[in-house]
């Protein structure tokens, strides 16, 4: 396949990783509601301002069942290597772009977020991009302890041959994500960006049943506060 063309990412596809197992929730939490607003549907309205958006579901068992439950206009995807984590869901997403980007029919640039980060905002992205230094095809937002976001990213879809590879050898599992990002950004290739500008809850996470309630607690506070 020809190679893709590294550019500013001026536009992006969207990529919702919603393929997860869930083991900690208890039930497919895509679906589940924080302020009346499935998750799913918070992390399509993120990424209002991308070229489509794709979830990505899992399994092809799970296509099947999750599909006529996501937001219209969205394209449910199962992933090329399934039960390899998140990684394996961006890695499809990559790839899927990197074929519409040879076809000349799509941004090569992929914005991806994880369906369980229902308040990153809708201007992420474009604050992202704006960090963007020329030729390097990742913008990842890295907090003061050193640690990752991946699931909250901007990658090119140059990184799809490289991180396929890498999840289809069985080494795309859990800190196996960081040390990959770690890797890049010894080489140069990666941006790592500090979030403390945008809005401090943005990058919160729903793993439990728990995390919902902290979540609802935490917008219902924001909407009764005159000044919030």
């Amino acid at each position: 396949m020809p190679h893709v063309a590294l550019a500013r990412p001026s536009r992006w596809h969207g990529a919702v990783l919603a393929g997860g197992a869930a083991r900690r929730f208890g039930r497919d939490k895509v679906f589940e509601r924080v302020s009346g607003v499935r998750l799913i549907d918070a992390a399509c309205a993120s990424l209002a301002d991308a070229e489509g958006v794709s979830v990505l579901v899992g399994s092809p068992e799970r296509l099947a069942r999750v599909a006529p439950r996501l937001p219209s206009g969205v394209t449910a995807i199962a992933d090329e290597l399934p039960g390899r984590g998140p990684i394996g869901g961006v890695a499809t997403a990559l790839d899927c772009a990197r074929e519409r980007a040879v076809q000349a029919s799509g941004s090569a640039w992929v914005a991806v977020l994880a369906a369980d980060l229902p308040l990153v905002p809708r201007e992420w992205w474009s604050w992202l991009a704006g960090q963007y230094r020329p030729g390097v095809p990742a913008v990842v937002a890295r907090d003061s302890s050193g640690r990752w976001e991946p699931l909250a990213a901007l990658y090119h879809a140059q990184l799809a041959p490289e991180l396929t590879a890498l999840v289809a050898v069985g080494e795309g599992r859990g800190l196996a994500f960081h040390g990959w990002l770690d890797a890049l950004e010894r080489a140069g290739r990666v941006v790592a960006v500090d979030p403390s500008p945008m809005p401090a809850e943005a990058l919160l996470n729903v793993n439990r049943p728990a995390d919902a309630l902290r979540l609802e607690q935490l917008l219902n506070d924001r909407a009764g506060d005159p000044d919030g």
